[in-house]
């Protein structure tokens, strides 16, 4: 009952935070019988609630640093929402590890139920587009689960958390749920050899996992690859007839960006290396002229003309009403959370979590306030409600008449100043040559 209450107040604020969120091969974890799901973890707890949201209606349980669990309403409620706690040596101690024996047998017991558990198989959260070592709690725990339930039916199903932009509003999520792995047909070596077969788990799960992510091999090319999905994505997506605005299509663009540079860092480093220099020149040149790659885009050169620019300025007139609207009823909770999160959240993991959550909170107060302030005023409670209607829809209307604002101010800046444009054509060309050459194979 929480746990639903819960998942319908924060899923006004799920469509607002993440652009588009996406989950492939959801059916896998739909199916029936005791299910341990491998994911991997950039984003604390975004991660967890943004997969329960995606993968609604079954309700899924999770394993979260016990450290949170520091009362006992804390502890009740968490547990409600199917939050079950795992302590960590640097969180809690050799006392917090003796905790994990008594987590170890409710997984089990959840399992029993033909539950489906979600662990975050890296045992650590780091904001970086690659998977980390497995730790070895992972087989651990599916093994002894499976001595503990004797239930042919269990399987481990790895799952790739894939973010645009982790920290970033208005970024995407991908999904990515791989095939499941059947941990009886490991249990025969297991029995002989536990060990071993602990460590053969490992090698089989790590790959499946890994090939479910965009993983950057270098950490070097981490920008890299950044600036080139924002270069080629679009591109690239048509030339294969997939949607760039699917976020499964982009992810399939990333990887292949990805696995290029990845090839070409080992076999023609002073290529990558090069096309590194020109694409940290070619975005900083961007930023200084505060303009995005698309008004570069040759492709685009139709639309970068001063009959668009006239057309789109029309437009901003005409909806500037809603807009101002829209942001009277929204702007103060979603400035005030980013301050708070710009001010108290130090570790980046933590930002996106942090600022959605306390975003949420402040929203629902200032629709209150603004609910109790129009029915003051009103004959009938009709009219308060229909305001906060109008508030929440006229606030998703700002989500897309501020980003066609900023394209708009860019336009005029690329079509004021056409020798910059063309330096910055230039510079593009180049990088599309170096991209050709690690790209050919």
């Amino acid at each position: 009952m929480i746990w639903n209450i819960v998942r319908f107040i924060m899923s006004f604020s799920f469509d607002t935070f993440y652009k588009r969120v996406a989950i492939k091969n959801k059916e896998n974890i739909t199916k029936h019988g005791p299910v341990i799901l491998a994911m991997n973890h950039p984003n604390t707890f975004m991660d967890p609630i943004m997969f329960l949201y995606a993968a609604y209606p079954p309700k899924l349980y999770y394993l979260a640093r016990g450290d949170a669990f520091t009362s006992a309403i804390a502890t009740w409620f968490f547990e409600t929402m199917g939050i079950v706690p795992i302590f960590r040596i640097q969180d809690g101690g050799k006392e917090g590890l003796k905790k994990n024996d008594e987590t170890y047998k409710r997984v089990f017991r959840l399992l029993a139920k033909d539950k489906k558990i979600m662990i975050f198989a890296e045992g650590l959260c780091i904001q970086e587009r690659r998977l980390r070592p497995l730790k070895k709690g992972v087989p651990r725990m599916v093994f002894g689960g499976m001595e503990e339930i004797n239930n042919p039916d269990l399987v481990v199903i790895p799952i790739g958390i894939n973010y645009t932009d982790p920290k970033k509003f208005r970024s995407n999520i991908f999904f990515n749920v791989g095939e499941p792995i059947m941990v009886s047909d490991f249990m025969a070596d297991y029995k002989a050899q536990p060990a071993r077969t602990q460590n053969t788990f490992l090698k089989v799960l790590e790959p499946k996992m890994k090939e479910l992510i965009i993983h950057i091999n270098n950490p070097e090319n981490d920008n890299l690859i950044k600036w080139l999905e924002e270069v080629f994505v679009k591109d690239l997506c048509r030339k294969q007839k997939l949607n760039y605005k699917n976020p499964e299509h982009e992810y399939i663009i990333g990887k292949q960006i990805t696995e290029a540079v990845n090839k070409a860092d080992e076999e023609n480093k002073v290529v990558v290396n090069s096309l590194n220099e020109k694409c940290k020149t070619y975005f900083e040149e961007l930023n200084k002229f505060k303009i995005r790659d698309w008004l570069i885009d040759p492709k685009n050169n139709s639309k970068v003309n001063w009959f668009n620019f006239l057309f789109r300025t029309i437009l901003l007139i005409v909806f500037a009403p809603v807009c101002i609207r829209g942001i009277l009823g929204n702007y103060l909770p979603y400035k005030i959370s980013q301050k708070i999160s710009d001010a108290k959240i130090k570790e980046v993991e933590f930002y996106a979590a942090a600022n959605l959550v306390i975003g949420t909170v402040l929203t629902w107060i200032f629709y209150i306030i603004q609910f109790c302030i129009a029915y003051s005023f009103a004959p009938n409670i009709g009219w308060p409600a229909l305001v906060i209607v109008v508030s929440f829809f006229t606030g998703k209307f700002v989500l897309h008449y501020y980003p066609f604002l900023q394209k708009t101010i860019g336009l005029f800046r690329v079509l004021a100043n056409q020798q910059k444009a063309n330096a910055l054509k230039k510079s593009r060309e180049e990088i599309s040559l170096l991209f050709a050459e690690i790209n050919k194979n």
